[in-house]
């Protein structure tokens, strides 16, 4: 059983990154969260890009209500849900002038996404030895019980997280491999069932 699932709809690098740390892990499409046959896991996460029009189902997977009860209950019994750079709405370009923001309410969290290249110059503890840290974007307007946990140099919080009871729901716009010290600290709870 894993460690960790992925919500994608097709094979992708972060399967590769987890197999490196040694850490079990597998893909899942988004339909099959409602499969009684889902393994459970200690993290679920949902990696950079998932409201590009290519990967439409994984955003209208969190958008859906009885899929979002399954994360939430999922969490609340002890697993970590991990979402990395929700990017853009879809229909905006990465070329556009204005930054562009996504209103994360729509996938029941209280903050916005704002997507701008941001270089944090120094390293940090959630990717171990780099001197510089890319980041896709930032958060505002962060409400309810989130919390920040990394920050950018201008104080622009780019990484955020919230205890939903016995779990954990993280929010990253790092746009790298996070360190595999890292996700063992994610990995310390119970497997749960999805």
């Amino acid at each position: 059983m894993p460690d960790v699932i992925i919500l994608w709809d097709s094979p992708l690098f972060f399967e590769h990154m987890f197999q490196e740390y040694g850490i079990s892990s597998m893909v899942a499409a988004p339909a099959s969260l409602n499969s009684p046959h889902l393994p459970p896991a200690k993290l679920l996460v949902v990696p950079a890009g998932f409201t590009y029009p290519e990967h439409a189902a994984v955003s209208g997977a969190l958008a859906d209500e009885k899929v979002r009860k399954k994360i939430f209950d999922f969490v609340e019994n002890g697993g970590v849900f991990l979402i990395f750079s929700p990017l853009k709405e879809i229909g905006s370009c990465g070329a556009c002038r204005e930054p562009a923001v996504t209103d994360l309410a729509r996938f029941g969290f209280e903050a916005e996404y704002t997507q701008t290249d941001i270089l944090i110059l120094r390293g940090s503890p959630l990717t171990e030895n780099t001197d510089s840290v890319y980041c896709d974007g930032y958060f505002q307007n962060i409400g309810g019980v989130f919390s920040v946990i990394e920050t950018d140099d201008e104080g622009k919080a780019v990484h955020i997280a919230a205890s939903l009871g016995k779990g954990k729901i993280i929010l990253s716009s790092v746009h790298e491999f996070l360190s595999k010290a890292y996700f063992n600290s994610l990995l310390t709870g119970p497997k749960v069932k999805l």
